[in-house]
C-alpha cells in the first residue's frame, strides 16, 4: 500500500485553503457531521493531528471505555476561542504524521469526509487528487463498524464517473467518487449528484 500520509497533508493543505474564505460568522454554522459545527470539526481534525498512542489510550480509559466521548472531550482542548484561533491550531497539524491507532485509512478518510462535511455544509466542494478518491474508495469499501461501508454495498455496483473506480455487483449507483464515498459511510446528501437503480436503496441505508 501506498503511504498515505503524504495524501493526508494535501488534503489538510487543500481544507486550510477552503478555511481561508470561511467567513468568521460561518464557523458556528452545521456540518454533515450531525454532533458539531465548523468550528468543532475543525477542531476534531486538530485533536487528529496531536494525538500520541498513550495520550488516546489514556483518553479512552478515563471516558468510560467510550470512544464516542473521548473524540467529544479531546476536540474541546482546540476548540476554544475564536475561529482565527481555531484554524491556526489546524494549520500547526497540516505536516504531522500523528494520526488516531487503527487502520491506515482512518487518517485520510477523516480529512476527505469530515472536509467535505464542512464544505457541502456551506454550499461548496473539494477538489481531491484521482489517486486520493481512488485510494479511499478502495479502503472504504469493506469496512465494518463504525463506517458500516461493506453493509450498506450489499446488493449494490457503484460506479465513480469522474475517476477510472467501481465495485461490487448489482444495482448500480453511478456519481462522483467523492460523493460515493460520503454515501458509503452514511451521508445520504451526497447521492443528490448520483443517478442509478441503486440510488434509493443506498439512500435508504444511510
Amino acid at each position: 500500500m501506498a503511504d498515505l500520509m503524504p495524501m493526508v497533508h494535501a488534503e489538510r493543505r487543500s481544507l486550510a485553503e477552503f478555511l481561508d474564505t470561511v467567513p468568521p460568522e460561518k464557523w458556528a454554522a452545521p456540518t454533515w457531521c450531525d454532533k458539531w459545527n465548523v468550528q468543532e470539526l475543525v477542531a476534531h481534525l486538530t485533536a487528529a493531528g496531536n494525538i500520541t498512542a498513550p495520550h488516546f489510550f489514556a483518553g479512552f480509559l478515563r471516558s468510560g471505555f467510550s470512544f464516542d466521548r473521548f473524540v467529544d472531550g479531546d476536540l474541546r482542548h482546540y476548540a476554544g476561542g475564536s475561529p482565527a484561533d481555531v484554524k491556526t491550531r489546524f494549520d500547526a497539524i497540516i505536516d504531522s504524521n500523528r494520526k488516531p491507532p487503527g487502520p491506515a485509512y482512518v487518517a485520510l478518510g477523516e480529512v476527505m469526509v469530515h472536509g467535505e462535511d464542512i464544505r457541502r455544509a456551506l454550499d461548496a466542494e473539494g477538489s481531491h487528487p484521482a489517486e486520493h478518491l481512488t485510494t479511499l474508495a478502495e479502503l472504504y469499501k469493506s469496512t465494518g463498524a463504525p463506517l458500516r461501508a461493506k453493509k450498506r454495498l450489499v446488493g449494490l455496483r457503484l460506479v465513480a464517473t469522474d475517476v477510472d473506480w467501481s465495485t461490487g455487483a448489482g444495482e448500480e449507483v453511478r456519481g462522483p467518487c467523492m460523493s460515493l464515498i460520503m454515501a458509503m459511510v452514511g451521508r445520504a446528501g451526497a447521492l443528490a449528484d448520483c443517478e442509478g437503480p441503486g440510488v434509493a436503496t443506498l439512500r435508504g441505508r444511510c
